[in-house]
């Protein structure tokens, strides 16, 4: 709807003022090499300096043409004396030898003599005459297998493998037999070069067919295998750490079901005609057939001893024969639910024994778990710890004999008396101080 309809709606006459017309600017588009931000800050039109040249400059025809000329040249790669011609720039045109020459480059294949032969290169499944045909092949195109195997034509078929072999086994052997030559070639070093292994070459190549033979979905797995071994690298460290935890996890737990027990002797074991000792559960070792039979031992004194107390209360009189024949049935180890590992049953160490334990352990070359836990494994390993924990308990022993054997050979060499006991200590100072407290006595007396 326009201005003019809503004025005749509203019933309002027509302005007497001339409509002014708005002409739209024009907006001057973006030369190409401006960004927009630069074009915006020059603000219009660019100065003409900024200005790319839209024209393309003249082509110059006054300019001499160079002038070229059909030249005849001979390739020296060719056995005949062909002429052939080519253009070239005036001021190039000479002489001399074709250029692209240099770049035939002619390997040198090795000749035998009949003589040679007859030494060095029979062989029952190769004629003199397809060992020469092959060789003449190998100098026609420059030892190009794949061609020599297609344009092989004798009446007995050959791979490309027994050519091979038989081409680098001749080289070989004339190479070994022939003298030095007077170059600075060593001989080993260019057997080594022709050095070819038929057996090889042939798995080599059904390797590959196998390969280019698989289908999509062996690609596939072969490629999920890849990603999975190469996230197994990356996550080495980390596995590592996981598998650290829970050994320990598992020693704590093993800690917590089984407590340690102080191996001390009895007296069951004394009056059985058993050695008084420590057990290996007082040790450091908790778990195992050796801290069960400490446990067992120990609760048979707990339950002796307070069976004599209360004898002795009432008047009882025990003889050893019966506190002998009270015997506790031992209790039988706890299965753990579920499926175990063996070496999950090892005795784990204190923790404050664990260390030298480890360390003694690394000295001998042996880990702190054993790699293949079978039965008779576990068994030699929990005897050794005890014997690691027996040696640590020993020297204990030996260290507090040793300072009680320094401290007496001091006071001997001070003169002073050496104490055997508290009580002959307490009674020498008794007697001492009696004597002191009786002589003022008499002099008051006096």
């Amino acid at each position: 709807m326009s201005g003019s309809d809503i004025r005749d709606i509203l019933q309002l006459g027509k302005t007497n003022e001339t409509t002014v017309r708005r002409f739209k600017q024009s907006t001057e588009k973006r030369p190409e090499g401006f960004s927009r931000e630069l074009y915006s800050l020059i603000g219009g039109a660019p100065p003409v300096a900024f200005v790319q040249p839209t024209y393309k400059a003249k082509y110059n025809v006054k300019k001499k043409a160079v002038p070229w000329v059909l030249q005849p040249f001979a390739n020296p790669a060719r056995a005949g004396d062909l002429i052939l011609q080519h253009w070239v720039k005036a001021s190039d045109a000479t002489n001399e030898d074709y250029g692209f020459a240099k770049f035939n480059k002619v390997i040198d294949v090795v000749e035998f003599t009949d003589e040679e032969y007859d030494r060095y290169l029979t062989d029952p499944e190769w004629t003199k005459e397809e060992t020469e045909y092959l060789f003449s092949l190998c100098r026609q195109y420059d030892l190009r297998f794949p061609i020599i195997e297609d344009r092989y034509d004798l009446p007995k078929p050959r791979t490309m493998e027994d050519l091979k072999d038989r081409y680098y086994s001749v080289s070989r052997k004339l190479f070994k037999e022939r003298p030095a030559l007077d170059n600075n070639t060593d001989r080993q070093t260019l057997i080594q070069q022709y050095s070819f292994d038929k057996s090889k070459e042939v798995e080599r190549k059904q390797a590959l067919i196998i390969l280019s033979n698989r289908t999509k979905e062996q690609m596939d797995e072969e490629e999920a295998l890849l990603v999975e071994a190469r996230r197994i690298e990356l996550n080495e460290a980390r596995l590592g750490k996981e598998r650290e935890g829970l050994l320990n996890m598992l020693q704590l737990e093993q800690l917590q079901q089984v407590p340690s027990t102080p191996g001390t002797p009895t007296t069951h074991s004394a009056l059985n005609g058993g050695s008084l000792g420590s057990t290996p559960g007082g040790i450091g070792i908790t778990g195992g057939t050796a801290s069960a039979a400490s446990g067992s031992d120990v609760k048979k004194k707990k339950k002796s001893v307070p069976e004599e107390a209360h004898s002795h209360k009432k008047g009882r009189r025990a003889s050893n024969a019966s506190i002998v024949e009270e015997i506790v049935p031992e209790k039988k180890e706890k299965l753990t639910p579920g499926v175990y590992v063996r070496s999950q049953k090892l005795p784990t160490v204190k923790p404050t024994m664990q260390q030298k334990v480890l360390k003694v352990m690394e000295e001998l070359a042996i880990g702190a778990r054993p790699v293949m836990p079978t039965a008779q494994v576990c068994h030699k390993f929990e005897q050794l710890q005890n014997s690691i924990l027996n040696m640590f308990e020993l020297k204990k022993v030996v260290d507090k004999m040793e300072m009680e054997h320094k401290m007496k050979t001091q006071r001997s060499r001070d003169g002073t008396p050496a104490v055997v006991n508290r009580d002959g200590a307490n009674r020498k100072r008794s007697s001492s101080t009696a004597g002191q407290s009786s002589a003022p006595r008499e002099k008051r007396r006096k």
